[in-house]
């Protein structure tokens, strides 16, 4: 069995380039591959990652690939062969061309005729010629966020191409990518082995050595280990402090791709900056120097963390490096902090005026208008009785966006705000909201605790979604500039994930009736006709969108895609009911009679003609199963709707399931499609009747049955 490696030496790489490629890798390399493997099992494939290579290795390779038999068709039969039984010229003319004795040929029959045809064999593509042929075009599509030319060759890739090693088992194979040569020599670390700057020249004498002599030669290959390692050394050093660390996975994915030889060296800084919140702290170690922080009782510690690429001998003169580093930067957010605290927050508000939001929807201070309206409208809606402490919050909420510490860390947005409300006083649910409107900034990030914060920040995603819809903003598959899908996002988990009953339709009805009165919506500067920025049709846009995001939401929570489809096509207002709904119809599924279920109501569905105009009439009932029928449907419906009304759609569902027996029978024994037009439409009318109570759950001819 083969073995082979390659290995792509650059200049340092970006982070984000270096998780590209490892993604690329893990979903492409096996498919690359599949054919030549002798064990079908992804385990066949290592990949290694650092600032200075991309590389993999590939094991358990055959050869050359399968042969394999193919049936290939020559010319009609009446054409190929003549009256006298003997080949024609067409028919030595497709044996010449495909290379066989023409008494090989034979005759194949398919669906269009006979033929004259022959299985020949096509011998499988050597390992070594395959590799030749696939590596440079598949490292050429690598689909970097950034990429650059560097020589005459032009070709890109995110930094400029050093060496190549290409090992098939102990030989070079030799391609050629980027004006580079393949060789069996790497380099190893930069700046722990010599010469400086470029690393010691080493040999690869075969794929099996290839991770041992990195880490000999100062370099850990594995993306995993480097993060064992850092992980290690921040545990290690936090248990030395009887102190917390503070794991930011964001960071350490970076500092994990910064550094091919990871060395933990610990520094201190002032308690006098503890005076700063913690995030501040946080935020300018993490963003500035990508150290890492500890914490006690949930207080900071003054110390921190730094991850060296190199294992130097004078660790204090390093260590003294990095905390004159930090120190200007941690008196640089001090005196930020002190400015920003001599002026009131509400200070700040009128001048949002001067910050633009976008273009053709004004500036800062007008969205923040919008999204007090819409809040007020959401507050309303909810029941949520808190109206002043809502204006107050949300006339704060931007405000912090013209401190100089959120100039310097926009991380910080929001944040700020609420720390810099509390030192002047504000009520504590008003300095949360103005936190928490920014909440969830993730699909996995926390969400609002307080009501208010809860209503602000559906307002303010709300609003960013309307209003770039509106004018024509919509977000591309690799471009979401304006955060579109990220607030769409946002609005789901805060509808589901908060419980919050809204139909999403009728409120978008009634934000467009409320601007019809109140004008709330109108943008000042580019658009005087504020009714052009929400119109009527941008609402089915609008919910599509957001829905959209709920079904995937919904995939990813691990919800079968036709149960969502048969819950989200009836109904798209109330996502929070719709979840219930999935929820429910997905534990029916585990019933082992499910699939008898759900075929049974199935054709409850699809013998309804498209556009029936229903009209029932319990008098033209003729046959004892649909009377049967009708009464029990009768009886289930009123309990179906109670709970239906409660959101209480397992015990919803449950009752449905009464009607199996009943529909069953009634298909069993009673003709639909009858020639009385009256008789046959008031039996469809029956089961529109039912399919429609069906519906207020899900379209059940939408779940895949087996």
């Amino acid at each position: 069995m083969k073995i082979y490696l390659l290995e792509i030496g650059t200049e340092e790489l970006p982070s984000k380039a270096i998780n590209t490629a490892r993604k690329y890798f893990n979903e492409n390399l096996y498919k690359l591959f599949e054919k030549f493997l002798y064990i079908d099992s992804e385990d066949n494939i290592e990949i290694f990652s650092t600032p200075r290579r991309l590389a993999f290795l590939v094991k358990n390779l055959k050869e050359k690939e399968e042969d394999k038999e193919k049936v290939l068709i020559g010319p009609p039969l009446k054409v190929a062969v003549d009256s006298e039984g003997k080949y024609t010229k067409a028919a030595l003319a497709f044996a010449k061309k495909i290379n066989i004795d023409i008494d090989k040929l034979e005759v194949i029959e398919n669906e269009r005729g006979k033929y004259i045809g022959a299985n020949v064999k096509i011998e499988g593509k050597k390992l070594e010629e395959y590799i030749k042929e696939v590596i440079p075009e598949f490292i050429s599509k690598i689909p970097f966020p950034k990429s650059m030319r560097w020589n005459e060759s032009n070709y890109r890739f995110s930094r400029p191409i050093r060496w190549i090693v290409s090992l098939l088992d102990d030989k070079v194979i030799p391609i050629k990518i980027a004006s580079v040569e393949a060789s069996r020599y790497t380099h190893l670390h930069r700046f722990m082995t010599k010469p400086i700057g470029r690393g010691e020249k080493k040999e690869i004498p075969d794929p099996l050595s290839y991770s041992q002599i990195l880490k000999l030669g100062f370099i850990i290959p594995k993306y995993e280990e480097r993060k064992e390692a850092i992980k290690t050394q921040i545990e290690g050093f936090a248990k030395t402090l009887n102190a917390k660390p503070i794991i930011d996975e964001e960071l350490l994915d970076e500092v994990i791709n910064l550094n091919e030889f990871p060395v933990g060296i610990l520094g201190d800084f002032s308690p006098k900056y503890l005076v700063l919140p913690k995030e501040v702290i946080i935020t300018v170690c993490k963003v500035h120097q990508r150290y890492f922080n500890f914490e006690k009782d949930g207080e900071l510690v003054p110390k921190f963390l730094a991850i060296s690429n190199t294992a130097v001998k004078d660790r204090e003169l390093v260590q003294r490096g990095y905390e004159k580093v930090l120190r200007a930067r941690l008196e640089d957010a001090l005196f930020f902090y002190e400015e920003d605290l001599k002026q009131n927050l509400e200070d700040f508000y009128p001048k949002l005026a001067g910050i633009q939001f976008h273009q053709k929807l004004g500036s800062i201070l007008e969205k923040v208008e919008r999204n007090g309206n819409i809040a007020l409208l959401l507050a309303e809606e909810l029941n949520i009785n808190k109206t002043d402490d809502l204006k107050r919050a949300n006339k704060l909420s931007k405000c912090d966006l013209l401190t100089e510490m959120v100039k310097e860390f926009d991380e910080l947005q929001g944040l700020m705000g609420m720390y810099y409300a509390l030192k002047q006083g504000e009520k504590e649910e008003v300095a949360r909201a103005i936190y928490e409107h920014y909440l969830p900034k993730t699909s996995d990030d926390d969400l609002p605790e307080t009501d208010i914060g809860t209503v602000l920040a559906l307002a303010d995603k709300l609003e960013t979604v309307i209003s770039f819809l509106s004018i024509g903003e919509k977000p591309k598959a690799t471009a979401d500039p304006y955060g579109i899908r990220r607030n769409s996002i946002g609005i789901v988990r805060l509808l589901v994930e908060k419980e919050i009953d809204l139909d999403l339709e009728e409120f978008l009805r009634k934000i467009k009736k409320e601007t019809r009165k109140k004008k709330i919506l109108k943008f000042a500067e580019l658009e005087k006709d504020w009714s052009l920025v929400f119109d009527e049709e941008i609402i089915p846009e609008i919910i599509d969108f957001v829905n959209g995001r709920f079904v995937s939401y919904m995939k990813e929570k691990g919800y079968d895609t036709d149960i969502i489809n048969s819950v989200v096509s009836v109904d798209k207002g109330s996502l929070y009911k719709n979840y219930l709904k999935i929820k429910a119809l997905q534990e029916l599924k585990e019933n082992p009679e499910f699939n008898q279920i759900m075929t049974v109501f199935k054709r409850v569905g699809k013998i309804i003609p498209n556009e029936f105009i229903f009209k029932f009439t319990e008098g033209l009932l003729t046959e004892k199963e649909e009377k049967e029928l009708y009464q029990k449907y009768r009886e289930v419906e009123e309990e179906v709707e109670k709970y239906i009304e409660e959101n209480n759609y397992k015990e919803a569902l449950n009752k449905l399931l009464a009607l199996k027996r009943y529909i069953d029978n009634f298909f069993d024994n009673v003709m639909v499609m009858v020639k009385d037009d009256s008789i046959r439409n008031n039996r469809l009318s029956l089961m529109k009747l039912i399919d429609n109570t069906f519906r207020k759950i899900a379209d059940f001819t939408k779940i895949t049955t087996k």
